[in-house]
């Protein structure tokens, strides 16, 4: 059988050239083939530094502080002048940024909830007096030329339409002129009111 040799040491030992033993605290946070990341955080923070913080600290929490020191001193190596408060700032941008178009939208949001129509304009339902009445009165008319469309009739006035075969020109004046009152008032209501209409 093949003796086995010795474990690697880690990082933090490899640069320290010591011996790395079984209860090494740094052993789990600097591997032996990631020595930069062993010298990032050295330069920075110091090693007695980074033992008794991991010493000091509840052993739920040594993952967490390794990595906020690792991810500092990452960043500080990256970015010498600045270093994490860099990408702090850069964050707080983006946040402040996304506030402010929240607000812009909440706001537009209020201004349309707000909208006032005039009174009777809102009226849709033909149950006031506003443009109900008027709109109901041009649905009507619209079910009518559709059902004559329907029947081979071209009238919409209110005697009673011509057949197909003893088609008269005027019988047509009528209907033009509805349509181009369609054409030239607007609805008095401001907003969509529209309905289907059986035929």
């Amino acid at each position: 059988m093949a003796k086995e040799g010795p474990s690697q040491a880690c990082a933090a030992c490899k640069f320290q050239r010591r011996k790395c033993g079984a209860n090494c605290l740094l052993a789990p946070y600097f591997p032996p083939d990631q020595p930069k990341l062993f010298e990032n955080a050295h330069r920075l923070f110091g090693v007695s530094n980074i033992l008794k913080t991991l010493s000091v600290i509840d052993p739920s929490l040594r993952s967490d502080a390794m990595r906020s020191i690792l991810y500092e001193s990452d960043l500080r190596a990256r970015f010498p002048v600045e270093g994490c408060a860099g990408a702090i700032r850069q964050v707080a941008n983006q946040v402040y940024s996304a506030l402010e178009e929240l607000a812009s939208l909440n706001e537009q949001i209020r201004q349309v909830e707000n909208v006032s129509f005039p009174a009777g304009d809102s009226d849709c339902d033909g149950d006031g007096d506003g443009g109900g009445a008027a709109i109901s009165q041009l649905m009507k008319e619209i079910a009518a030329f559709a059902q004559n469309m329907y029947d081979g009739q071209l009238y919409l006035g209110p005697s009673s339409p011509a057949k197909t075969g003893n088609f008269d020109s005027s019988d047509v004046h009528l209907s033009t002129s509805n349509l181009l009152w369609v054409i030239f008032n607007p609805l008095p209501c401001s907003r969509p009111c529209f309905s289907l209409v059986k035929l």
